[in-house]
C-alpha cells in the first residue's frame, strides 16, 4: 500500500504562483502539463473567477506567458491552454522517474498545492530533496496511506464529492468566501438547492469520519 501526501510547494520565482498573486480572488487548477522540445512549458489551467477579463489582463501582463488560448467556458469555470517560457531546470529530470502519482494540483498566492501518491516512503524522501536542490520550498502538510482508486471518504458518494471539490476550488469555504452557492451550483449544472444538499450531506460524512478515526 503506497503513500498519499498533501504538501506546497513554493520559489519566488514560479510563475504560476506570480499568476496567482495578481489574481487573489481567482482559484487556478493544473489539469497538465508538459514540456516541448523547445523548451517552453504547457499548461493547461482551469480557473474560477468572478472576472476573467482581470484573468486574462494578468496572463497578458505576465512575462513568461508567451500565449494563452481559451478551451471552454462554462459560466464561472473556464479552461485554457497556456505556454509558459520558463525551462524546467535539469535536476527536474530527477523527479520524471519518481513513482508517484499527482491526484490535484492547484495554486494560490502562497504557493503550488499538491496532493499526490507515492509507492513508498524512499519515494517521497526523494522527491523531497529533488525539490530542495532546485531551491523550491517543500512543506509537508499531510501523509497517510493510500486506500486504493477510490479516495472518497466513506459514506460520500461520488456526486457528494464532486460537489465539495468544486465548492472547495473555487473558494466557497474560504473566508471572505470567492465564491457563491449559485457560482458553484452553475459550474456543475445542477440547481442551488441540489448543491446545498449534497454540499450538506457530503460535509457531514466528512466530519463524522475524521471526528472518529485519525489519518494514518
Amino acid at each position: 500500500m503506497g503513500l498519499t501526501a498533501e504538501f506546497r510547494l513554493f520559489s519566488e520565482s514560479d510563475p504560476l504562483i506570480q499568476l496567482a498573486r495578481a489574481v487573489p480572488e481567482c482559484t487556478l487548477t493544473v489539469e497538465h502539463d508538459e514540456q516541448t522540445a523547445a523548451g517552453p512549458i504547457v499548461f493547461v489551467l482551469r480557473a474560477v473567477c468572478r472576472s476573467f477579463e482581470t484573468f486574462e489582463a494578468a496572463l497578458e501582463n505576465e512575462p513568461a506567458v508567451l500565449e494563452f488560448t481559451t478551451i471552454s467556458d462554462e459560466n464561472s469555470v473556464r479552461v485554457y491552454h497556456t505556454v509558459f517560457e520558463d525551462r524546467y531546470p535539469e535536476e527536474m529530470d530527477e523527479l520524471l522517474f519518481n513513482k508517484t502519482l499527482v491526484e490535484r494540483w492547484w495554486v494560490t498566492s502562497d504557493g503550488e498545492h499538491l496532493k499526490q501518491q507515492f509507492a513508498d516512503r524512499d519515494e517521497l524522501a526523494a522527491y523531497r530533496d529533488s525539490c530542495r536542490k532546485m531551491g523550491i520550498d517543500f512543506r509537508l502538510d499531510r501523509l497517510y496511506e493510500s486506500s486504493g482508486d477510490d479516495d472518497r471518504i466513506p459514506g460520500v458518494s461520488e456526486k457528494q464529492h464532486e460537489a465539495l471539490r468544486a465548492a472547495y476550488e473555487a473558494g466557497y469555504f474560504d473566508v471572505p468566501r470567492q465564491a457563491s452557492l449559485r457560482d458553484v451550483a452553475d459550474s456543475l449544472d445542477i440547481s442551488r438547492s441540489a448543491l446545498a444538499e449534497r454540499l450538506h450531506r457530503g460535509q457531514a460524512h466528512v466530519l463524522e469520519h475524521y471526528l472518529s478515526d485519525n489519518p494514518i
